[in-house]
């Protein structure tokens, strides 16, 4: 970790009169796989990345994870929630050791009133991410059951070393389609050779393949 000051290299979509500001803030050092915040938690601040890589994703309540988006060193994340005063609706987490700034209230109302203009920025931020979940639920939406699945799949499985602990329902219920549908997709990979199935349990075989299926 290192104690440059953050310039406009290190900003990628905010304006200049952000720069004062962060730099007056304390940086607080996040390990890798160290929660930033939490879903459900009351939102205190939104966050500046340094540096590092965070993760953002939501939790069904029969704990199945989904990923919603990957921030890089220059990306502001958690702001949604500051700003509409509702629980957080997703969590963070350093999948790198971070570097993270968090603004609160005051900081922001003080920058607005001097910048008034800059509000407007962070309405084009805003915009800009509630199209990309848009365009995550079109494809959790339309995209075909199989190939949902699949990728459903590869995402439990990055963490996973390739084993997942998970029944057909719990599939189904995450990617949207019937038990019925989830077990005959479940045996058209398996007598692929991709996956292996056992009781609640999917042992990934072939990576690449169902990555590639994903892709077609």
């Amino acid at each position: 970790m290192d104690n440059i000051p953050i310039t406009q290299e290190h900003i990628l979509d905010l304006p200049e009169e952000l720069y004062e500001i962060f730099n007056t803030k304390q940086v607080k050092l996040y390990n890798k796989h160290q929660m930033v915040y939490r879903q459900g938690e009351a939102a205190e601040g939104f966050y500046f990345l340094k540096s590092g890589k965070i993760k953002v994703f939501v939790n069904s309540p029969e704990g199945l994870e989904k990923n919603l988006a990957v921030y890089n060193r220059g990306d502001v994340f958690g702001e949604a929630s500051f700003f509409d005063g509702y629980p957080r609706i997703s969590s963070a987490k350093a999948i790198t050791d971070c570097e993270i700034i968090m603004m609160d209230k005051s900081d922001l109302l003080d920058l607005f009133k001097k910048k008034p203009l800059l509000a407007l920025k962070f309405i084009e931020t805003l915009s800009k991410k509630v199209r990309m979940l848009s365009n995550e639920i079109d494809s959790m939406s339309f995209l075909a059951a199989d190939k949902r699945i699949a990728g459903f799949l590869l995402e439990l499985s990055q963490s996973l070393n390739g084993e997942i602990e998970i029944s057909q329902e719990d599939i189904g219920v995450a990617v949207g389609v019937s038990r019925v549908t989830v077990s005959r997709v479940l045996g058209s990979f398996a007598a692929k050779g991709w996956i292996k199935t056992m009781y609640k349990k999917i042992l990934i075989m072939d990576h690449d393949a169902l990555l590639n299926f994903t892709r077609t």
